[in-house]
C-alpha cells in the first residue's frame, strides 16, 4: 500500500470527510457511467462487499477507478473496479 500524504485540506474539508452522506444523496449502480472520465473528484464509495470510504479519483478508465482511499486519517493508493461499486455519492 502507498500512503498519499500531498494532499493540502482546509478545516471545512477535512470536517466533511469525517462523515459519510445521507441516504437521500446517495447513487446507486445505475449510475455508474457518471463516475467515468472522472479525474481529481471525491466521492463517498460503498463496494457489495459492504466496504465504505472516501475516494479521490486520481483516473477512471473503462473498468476501473484508479486513485486513494481515506482510511482513518491515511489516503491508500487502490484501484477499484466499477462492477464492484453497489452506491456513490
Amino acid at each position: 500500500m502507498m500512503h498519499y500524504n500531498s494532499c493540502q485540506l482546509n478545516e471545512a474539508q477535512k470536517a466533511v470527510l469525517k462523515y459519510a452522506p445521507k441516504y437521500n444523496h446517495i447513487l446507486t449502480e445505475k449510475q455508474i457511467f457518471m463516475l467515468k472520465n472522472q479525474e481529481n473528484t471525491i466521492v463517498y464509495l460503498t463496494l457489495k462487499s459492504d466496504e465504505a470510504y472516501w475516494f479521490f479519483i486520481k483516473e477512471c478508465n473503462r473498468n476501473q477507478l484508479i486513485g486513494f482511499a481515506k482510511q482513518n486519517q491515511t489516503w491508500i493508493h487502490k484501484v477499484i473496479e466499477l462492477s464492484s461499486i453497489r452506491t456513490f455519492c
